[in-house]
């Protein structure tokens, strides 16, 4: 069962995390999200040891698999152990994930072990670590530091492979770059148990369950929380293709893929802490729809672009900021729509995680097939009409919202 806190009313939780809980817990996210980030390095890590792309790509799915899959139970074990502590279970499971990996040049089977390891252990900590700030802090607060969770783990994901390149660098071995990874987790793990024991008697408000039940989550979807969680899943699914493809848009353009990234992370990284402390203080419909606007310009000069590198930064900095933005605002919505309720804020903060999940690893496939049978430019199209679809939806939201005030 879950351990007893203080129980309070949401009117009277602290408007702010304090810095012995706030700092450790970013920065164990910030481990976690440089270890997840590693997933990105692991077919040079393969080739390394003469495996082929092909046994990467079956790690990856196992590992996506996993991730959804274990997305619907972390409620039921949260139950169970606490949010804090399951969360910190995760981070071992994630630092086991990293053992196998570094041990695959001696028995690559270990490698199909720590794809489902690190799924597991990266989607229960995405799952859960918003509800410990949705749990200790006044409604109004929570967008803000929903922000700098989201920008700290952004953060350790931009720096997995620079950091990765840097201990090859150094070291010469594949190996080196999972142990260090390892450590960090264990690192991670520590730093958000000492997080957890400092909130073990925190204020709270009561979240007697937070397990996903097909109840809780049609109940969900009925709410008008719907919107936000259509919301995310559909940009999941722009930020996907454009991502996962990104390389032939680049190399179809004369440009470097790493421009792209390089620029969208640091543009992210910078715009989630920088605007966490201000967010929360504008209405987020205004908000969304703002950012709706620039996604739409992003890919709306690269589909224009036809070679200019000034043009794919520009292009890449707006998608960065309307993209970047648009995870924290929505799921800001999300929490304001859910109110105070413990069941109904607890089960639409992960339905909205698992919609997120959804797109990301769903939409790819679709992408795919749009690439090999019209080729990229027509993806660029879809794309754009997925962002008016959000425009849309944001619409229907806010006059469903006007109408019933």
């Amino acid at each position: 069962m879950r351990p007893a806190a203080n129980v309070v009313s949401a009117e009277k939780l602290p408007n702010r995390v304090p810095l012995e809980v706030s700092i450790p817990f970013m920065l164990g996210s910030v481990s976690l999200a440089v270890s997840y980030g590693s997933s990105f390095f692991l077919v040079d890590a393969l080739r390394s040891i003469r495996q082929g792309a092909t046994i990467a790509g079956a790690v990856i799915s196992t590992g996506t698999i996993a991730t959804i899959l274990s997305s619907l139970v972390a409620g039921r074990i949260a139950d169970q152990l606490g949010v804090m502590r399951t969360i910190t279970l995760a981070a071992a499971m994630m630092a086991i994930a990293m053992i196998c990996f570094a041990s695959a040049p001696g028995l690559t089977l270990l490698a199909y072990l720590g794809g489902p390891c690190l799924g597991i252990g990266w989607s229960v900590f995405y799952m859960l670590a918003p509800l410990q700030i949705l749990e200790h802090v006044q409604p109004e607060a929570r967008v803000k530091y929903l922000t700098l969770l989201s920008g700290s783990q952004m953060l350790g994901i931009g720096l997995a492979v620079p950091l990765a390149r840097a201990v090859v660098e150094m070291s010469g071995s594949y190996v080196a770059v999972y142990t260090v990874f390892a450590a960090a987790c264990l690192v991670g793990a520590m730093l958000l148990e000492f997080a957890g024991r400092a909130l073990a008697q925190a204020p709270q408000i009561r979240m007697a369950t937070v397990r996903l039940t097909l109840e809780s989550v049609r109940g969900a979807v009925k709410s008008n929380a719907r919107y936000p969680i259509i919301m995310i899943g559909i940009g999941a699914c722009v930020f996907a293709g454009l991502s996962t493809f990104q390389t032939l848009y680049a190399a179809s353009r004369g440009q470097s893929a790493d421009t792209f990234f390089l620029v969208f992370t640091l543009t992210v990284v910078f715009l989630r802490f920088a605007v966490a402390p201000i967010i929360g203080k504008y209405q987020l419909e205004r908000v969304a729809a703002f950012l709706i606007v620039c996604t739409m310009a992003g890919l709306l000069l690269l589909f224009m672009n036809a070679g200019s590198a000034e043009f794919y930064i520009l292009g890449t900095t707006m998608f960065a900021l309307g993209y970047g933005l648009s995870y924290s605002t929505l799921n800001g919505m999300l929490v304001f729509i859910a109110g105070e309720d413990e069941r109904s804020l607890a089960v639409a903060s992960q339905v909205f995680t698992l919609s997120y999940f959804v797109g990301l690893f769903g939409f790819p496939y679709v992408a795919g097939q749009v690439v090999n049978a019209h080729g990229f430019d027509n993806l660029l199209v879809i794309m754009m009409i997925l962002v008016v679809a959000n425009g849309v939806v944001l619409a229907i939201h806010v006059f469903s919202t006007t109408r019933e005030r």
